[in-house]
């Protein structure tokens, strides 16, 4: 799940993924606002707001990734593999996604013309990640019990 909380002229919104591939985006009232059946063919595992609230990124265990508008409204699918992915974030600047699969860390720009960037980040699969907006800074974590910091470009900063 992913709160949302009121930017300027938008409500709180809260939107949750579900096991059966479908998500739900409910109000701060508890209020379901849209419901998406089907969204993926199985289970959502990650869902994640854009920094501004415009659009939302699901992943899930069908390997796919897909852009959503604020509404709900499937506006891309952005990767399509034959392997589950644990974990999608927002770039700071909204223009890409980070995404774990696997043992990889890859970056997938959502803006045509730029190319993708892919890295060996942990010994296991790849549990979780995030890319903090206020240093640009990427943290993973894996079944290899480590935790990881990178930097934009995957050269590791830091490794516990």
């Amino acid at each position: 799940m992913d709160w949302f909380p009121i930017a300027k002229g938008t409500q709180e919104v809260l939107a949750l993924g579900c096991a059966d591939g479908s998500f739900k985006l409910i109000s701060k009232a508890g209020r379901i606002e849209k419901s998406v059946a089907e969204a993926h063919a199985s289970a959502i595992i990650s869902i994640k707001w854009s920094y501004e609230g415009a659009a939302m990124a699901t992943s899930g265990e069908d390997g796919q990734i897909k852009i959503w508008s604020r509404g709900g409204m499937l506006r891309s699918q952005l990767v399509n593999s034959s392997k589950p992915i644990y974990g999608v974030c927002w770039s700071p600047e909204n223009d890409s996604l980070l995404y774990c699969s696997e043992k990889n860390l890859t970056i997938m720009p959502t803006l045509p013309g730029n190319k993708q960037i892919q890295w060996k980040a942990h010994d296991g699969v790849v549990l979780g990640c995030d890319w903090n907006p206020a240093n640009n800074l990427i943290i993973s974590c894996g079944e290899d019990a480590k935790y990881r910091v990178w930097d934009q470009y995957g050269r590791q900063l830091y490794n516990s």
